[in-house]
């Protein structure tokens, strides 16, 4: 990932209170992507995705809206992943990956679908536990996010996030909310980075 592209904002949070922004990981965070690749070598590329994590613990695809069975299955820039852990009842049936029940739903769209547009990036949705358990090291490293998205993170999460964060920074500047959002508002796209204290 090049990263001296981006404008970077750094959280600065309280120990132990990342996980509390896992919900961010929903709204879908940018993964650098040039070609096609398999959903499999997507994951093992960031950080927390070992392959015993990737084959044992996701269990939901969803490919540009439709539900997928297969970690091979070819993403191209553009494509849009949802990934969760297990779903309960009889959504959880269908929509898990090989379940028996796949049959009662729709098929991914091929990755040459003519309204995919090549953006040179994959968006990345991660739900449930999948968010929980990889938001730290996902944050550690950065995530790529819309500078829209963040924006709108930053404004209906403000009160929660004021409870966790001791301060946003970006280099050796201090931001209030406020101005991390019109920051945001202003970037198509942002590094994320969490510093813990």
């Amino acid at each position: 990932m090049t990263i001296k592209k981006y404008p970077t904002l750094i959280l600065n949070i309280e120990t132990d209170k990342t996980k509390r922004l896992a919900t961010l990981l929903q709204r879908g965070f940018l993964v650098p992507c040039s070609s096609a690749v398999s959903l499999y070598d997507l994951l093992s590329d960031l950080p927390g995705f070992d392959h015993d994590y990737i084959t044992s613990r996701i269990e939901t695809i969803f490919i540009n809206g439709c539900a997928g069975d297969s970690l091979d299955q070819l993403l191209i820039p553009g494509n849009t992943v949802a990934l969760s852990a297990a779903m309960p009842g009889l959504a959880g049936a269908i929509f898990r990956k090989g379940g028996a029940h796949a049959s009662l739903r729709s098929k991914p769209m091929p990755t040459n679908h003519p309204q995919v547009k090549t953006s040179g990036f994959i968006t990345l949705k991660l739900f449930n536990m999948i968010a929980t358990d990889t938001v730290e090291s996902l944050l550690e490293r950065g995530v790529l996010i819309k500078g829209s998205t963040l924006a709108r993170f930053f404004k209906t999460r403000r009160e929660s996030l004021q409870t966790l964060l001791i301060h946003i920074r970006q280099g050796n500047s201090f931001l209030s909310m406020d101005e991390a959002i019109r920051l945001a508002k202003s970037q198509p796209t942002l590094l994320l980075k969490k510093q813990s204290h």
